[in-house]
């Protein structure tokens, strides 16, 4: 008798569950919390915690505001720039070079003026419609960008650097779906490539889609286990869903790599322990 009524009870909590998001209002802070502790959190009670804007610590919900880090908004890329494959010199290989050196100088007008002499001579160069529409995008001009990233593309249909500064253009005019397919795209191609994972998960990240954050800078830090720029974000993650073990031991990772400035004020407040 007992093993039956262990049983419905169970399938009845499984209904209930099934059918939780149809009175989620009706959700105490603390249970919402309390779901914040298991490893698959459902969409629609992230999605309710984010909304309340409420703060679980171990499961419960605080008044307390803990600033863990600051949370990252803006785009910061690290591209990998493809280096131009030695050939015999020539006129047009002379101002592709002159054109690359002049845009990291942050001479855009004289690197334009380079790299469509070097097209002028040698058009199937995916290089220079590569750092072309960089140049454009420097400048704002987005359709120029955008014509010059395709064209490259065109040429070079694994161009994984080319399909990440898609998405970063894509990103600034608030394309949001059209940039994570982009860094999604380079991803493919490269999957050892760490700026697409890295700039896919601040998108996840700031539509509060935790879980696909989390993975994204969890695959950073497996290509690049001291790569700082993923801990402080992945830190940002865990603070998120209230994850505040995995928060300490990000920002003691992050200690050991000579940044500590976050985790000594966790420590003062007491939030991480030593």
């Amino acid at each position: 008798m007992k093993k039956y009524s262990l049983i419905l009870l169970l399938n009845m909590s499984l209904v209930a569950l099934a059918h939780a998001d149809n009175h989620i209002d009706d959700w105490t802070d603390n249970q919402l919390c309390g779901w914040m502790q298991s490893s698959a959190i459902p969409k629609y009670i992230s999605d309710e915690v984010g909304e309340r804007e409420l703060y679980c610590i171990d499961g419960i919900s605080s008044d307390e505001e803990v600033n863990v880090v600051e949370v990252v908004v803006e785009l910061t890329v690290v591209e990998v720039e493809k280096e131009v494959e030695e050939e015999p010199i020539t006129s047009a290989n002379e101002d592709l070079s002159f054109g690359i050196s002049a845009a990291k100088q942050g001479d855009f007008n004289g690197a334009i003026d380079y790299l469509t002499a070097s097209l002028k001579k040698n058009p199937n160069n995916a290089v220079a419609y590569y750092f072309l529409g960089k140049t454009f995008a420097k400048l704002g001009g987005y359709s120029k960008a955008l014509e010059n990233y395709k064209k490259a593309l065109e040429l070079n249909k694994r161009y994984t650097e080319v399909y990440n500064s898609l998405g970063v253009l894509y990103a600034s005019q608030g394309n949001i779906r059209q940039s994570i397919e982009s860094y999604s795209k380079a991803i493919s191609y490269n999957k050892n490539y760490v700026s697409p994972y890295i700039n896919r998960g601040v998108l996840h990240y700031n539509q509060g889609l935790y879980q696909k954050a989390l993975y994204d800078f969890t695959k950073v830090l497996e290509i690049e286990p001291n790569s700082t720029q993923a801990l402080i974000n992945r830190a940002n993650v865990y603070s998120s869903i209230g994850a505040k073990d995995a928060v300490c031991e990000d920002l003691q990772r992050l200690c050991l790599l000579g940044n500590c400035k976050s985790l000594n004020n966790l420590l003062e407040t007491g939030y991480c322990k030593n």
